[in-house]
């Protein structure tokens, strides 16, 4: 008889006794090995059985307790005793201890964690292992192991078809499956399946037909053993495509702002360009209502490229793919990963939370993440016969990109959110890597600000947490859960002054989940991090047992150990609107010990933004209850964003023809587009959602006398022709009759010249100055003590200071008390 609990990957069975030892249950091994048991089927009976079970290891490697999984028979055949075998990922990994710690799935998909003794030297964190284990006492030793992301031929089919004695019923019967789905999908066999992803309760693979180097994905179910299968489209690739010059030379290029114009929220944007319709980011506003893009101006989509994983960028992607279910989906892969936990937490802000409106469901969110193509960051593919398109690293979290499109003549640049300064977890955004483009659409969130050296920033967070910890108080960080956070950590981590004291950090929320993400995509972060990893040995995230201890909170019960001892805390949400960090707020608020450290952007009407502006003894309502503040509040600047001086470098190099400022609120847009160097060179635009910029349009708010000084060359080349009695000079034509400066200058057909060292300044002579030039000749005629014939008339300006009208413009026939022949 078998008592019917949830399969899985996950198998070790030991054969023993249950026996009630001081009150508490106990499985007793004929070794005499005793384990504690901390959960138990109530029908399980006390005679010998083979149980499969789920064991608790501490730090040390030694076994705790155990969780019984199931159970079988006495009589059961065959039954291998003392064994444990499952796939995990490693995520630390001790040269002098010999331990190594293992990630694994275990029943309904709930994270385990091994640690195990004698680890293969070739081992290092972040890789993917096959692993079978023995017990020894109160230990598990690794007996065998095997790589499932080396880099061979086909490392999963070489790791999983060799004689061993690793259960072929595991990994191998889903990499069956998978080709199975592949050959019925496609009629292709001899499919390469890359490094295994495991994703909840399903194994995943990218798969690549090296004959016809077609592209798939692969999902099986390890719970229905059901396969699903999405091959990439397949078109010509671009040196096939139509030569450049037998395209239109001259193609339609619009851009209309469905989301984040004058605003930041909901970032989404129509580009037709020549007979495409390119959706670039689909995201929703951080508040309840109006939450959605105006997906209502779109008529048929042929493609969505979504440039990095924020909300306010990816989170209406389910419901664009609800509506447009055969519209290809193209980002990063960073992206990608990142997409499983930002879409995941935010379908489950709509479940229970009363005041989000439902957008999508379970449903419409597996299906979006499993046709959402990747497409690495560098690399020009073709989507769409024609365009083509380029990520360009963005500098801001770890996978965003800027997006480049190119049909035919015309050419574009979206930036989504960017940053020119590198940080723990990004390399900034290089000027190098961007090209020209007829438009360029950016970002402005900054546009008014700039920003202080990040170096100092970062070292005075820190030396503020040592000196509130010291002092026995606890520190809480509100952080955006992705990207800020484990910048934190990363901070905290390499810090010499947090190794010497040794303070506690606690991460919780949402920070916890995305910070795994990034353990298990080490390969996508800066070489700075990774180095960090191979010279250390230890992850650089999460690291109960290091100087310092850094914890993730598991469960809400245990956040009374966070507040129990000064601590650090990072907690979501950055800007105190929901999550943990808000109930630790609630109770760190009211302590004078206590520090609360906003470290970016918050939203004007958010708590966030409130409590920057609060004196001691101001309240604060949060999650319903009125908080009086005695804490210490401070901020410090850690923005993802570039500011006015980094917004402005890349607007220059990019130097577009029209300049869309979005992602901002009035006064960033503003500043920024008043500022005389981009002024003075560019049509920018400052639309309206729904508002159309067409490419060759001037704006309407433009002046002529501005269209005057933009798109014009500053530069041009004269000619001279020396005469008897004199000399001409020869204007270009063109610059002659068709830039409005030239008329201007020559509107009176007069030029006055003035010598500047070897330079020679020419200078209109208007009307005006004409005028003024016969008024003041006739007052010199007329020989009376006037303007026109004292000592401090100079161009139409009195230069006497003692004069009333000292550097004002005069009447050159008026009288002043201070004239003067000298």
């Amino acid at each position: 008889m078998e008592t019917p609990f949830p399969t899985t990957d996950f198998q070790f069975t030991l054969v023993g006794q249950i026996q009630s030892i001081e009150g508490a249950n106990q499985l007793v091994l004929s070794d005499g090995s005793r384990f504690p048991v901390a959960k138990t089927p109530v029908d399980i009976p006390p005679q010998v059985q083979a149980v499969e079970v789920i064991p608790r290891i501490s730090s040390s490697g030694l076994i705790t307790n155990l969780s019984i999984n199931s159970y079988t028979s006495p009589e059961t055949e065959n039954v291998q005793a003392d064994r444990c075998f499952f796939i995990g990922q490693i995520v630390q990994l001790g040269k002098k201890t010999q331990l190594v710690q293992f990630k694994v799935k275990g029943p309904e998909a709930k994270t385990l964690k091994l640690m195990l003794r004698d680890p293969d030297p070739q081992m290092k964190i972040g890789q993917l292992w096959q692993i079978l284990a023995v017990r020894k006492g109160q230990s598990l030793h690794i007996q065998q192991a095997r790589q499932l992301d080396a880099q061979s031929e086909d490392p999963i089919l070489a790791s999983t078809t060799n004689n061993s004695d690793i259960p072929t019923n595991t990994l191998s019967l889903y990499i069956e499956l998978a080709r199975k789905a592949l050959l019925r999908k496609t009629e292709l066999e001899d499919w390469e399946l890359r490094t295994p992803k495991q994703r909840r309760k399903k194994w995943e693979w990218e798969a690549i037909h090296q004959a016809t180097q077609q592209k798939a994905r692969v999902q099986v179910g390890t719970m229905s053993k059901q396969a699903s299968v999405y091959c990439y489209p397949q078109l010509p690739t671009i040196s096939n495509q139509t030569p450049k010059d037998k395209l239109p030379e001259k193609t339609r290029l619009v851009v209309t702002p469905l989301g984040a114009a004058k605003g930041i929220g909901a970032s989404c944007f129509q580009i037709l360009i020549g007979p495409y319709e390119i959706v670039l980011d689909c995201g929703t506003r951080p508040k309840g209502y109006d939450p959605l893009p105006a997906l209502e101006y779109l008529e048929n989509p042929h493609l969505l490229l979504v440039s990095h994983s924020h909300q306010d960028h990816l989170g209406a992607v389910p419901v664009f793919h609800s509506r447009f279910p055969n519209v290809r989906i193209v980002c990063t892969p960073g992206t990608r990963e990142l997409a499983y936990i930002m879409l995941t937490d935010c379908l489950k802000v709509q479940q229970f939370n009363e005041d989000s409106p439902s957008l999508f469901d379970e449903t419409d969110l597996e299906e979006t993440l499993f046709f959402m193509e990747t497409v690495p960051i560098g690399l020009e593919f073709s989507p769409l016969p024609g365009l083509k398109v380029r990520f360009i690293n963005a500098g801001h979290i770890l996978g965003a990109a800027c997006i480049y499109l190119e049909y035919g003549e015309r050419t574009l640049l979206y930036t989504g959110d960017y940053n020119t300064t590198s940080s723990y977890t990004t390399t900034g955004l290089r000027l190098a890597d961007l090209p020209t483009a007829d438009i360029l659409i950016t970002e402005s969130t900054y546009g008014a600000d700039t920003h202080p050296a990040r170096k100092t920033q970062e070292t005075a967070l820190l030396e503020a947490i040592a000196e509130i910890v010291q002092a026995g108080g606890n520190v809480l960080i509100p952080a955006f859960a992705l990207g800020r956070a484990q910048e934190i950590l990363l901070a905290i981590r390499t810090s010499a002054l947090f190794h010497k004291l040794s303070i506690p950090v606690y991460v919780d929320g949402l920070v916890r989940s995305v910070t795994e993400v990034f353990r298990n995509n080490l390969e996508l972060l800066p070489p700075t991090v990774q180095n960090l990893l191979n010279n250390s040995a230890v992850e650089p995230f999460f690291n109960p047992q290091g100087t310092p201890p850094i914890i993730p909170i598991s469960h809400p019960r245990e956040r009374h150990l966070a507040l129990s001892k000064p601590s650090v805390i990072v907690a979501s949400s950055g800007m105190l609107i929901g999550g943990p960090s808000v109930y630790y707020a609630s109770i760190l608020l009211e302590q004078e010990k206590a520090a609360l450290f906003i470290s970016g952007y918050t939203d004007e009407e958010s708590p966030g933004r409130l409590l920057q502006n609060l004196k001691p003894g101001d309240e604060i309502e949060l999650d319903g209850k009125q908080v009086t503040v005695r804490a210490q509040i401070r901020r410090f600047n850690l923005s993802a964003h570039a500011d006015k001086i980094g917004l402005t470098q890349v607007i220059n190099k990019v130097s577009p023809k029209q300049l869309v400022l979005i992602h901002g609120c009035g006064k960033a847009l503003y500043e920024l587009a008043d500022s005389g160097e981009l002024k003075s060179k560019y049509y920018i635009h400052i639309p309206e959602i729904g508002e159309p910029v067409v490419c060759g349009e001037v704006p309407r708010h433009i002046s002529q006398k501005q269209i005057a000084k933009i798109g014009r060359p500053l530069e041009f080349e004269l000619t001279v022709e020396t005469e008897y009695g004199g000399a001409w000079l020869h204007v270009p034509e063109q610059v002659a009759n068709e830039d409005p400066r030239w008329q201007m200058l020559t509107s009176s057909g007069l030029l006055k010249a003035k010598w500047e060292g070897n330079y020679l300044k020419l200078m209109p002579v208007t009307h005006k100055h004409l005028l003024r030039e016969q008024v003041h000749q006739k007052a010199i005629a007329s020989a009376e003590d006037c303007c026109a014939t004292c000592t401090f008339f100079e161009s139409s300006t009195c230069r006497c200071p003692d004069s009333a009208l000292f550097e004002f413009p005069v009447d050159p026939a008026g009288k002043c008390p201070e004239f003067s022949h000298i």
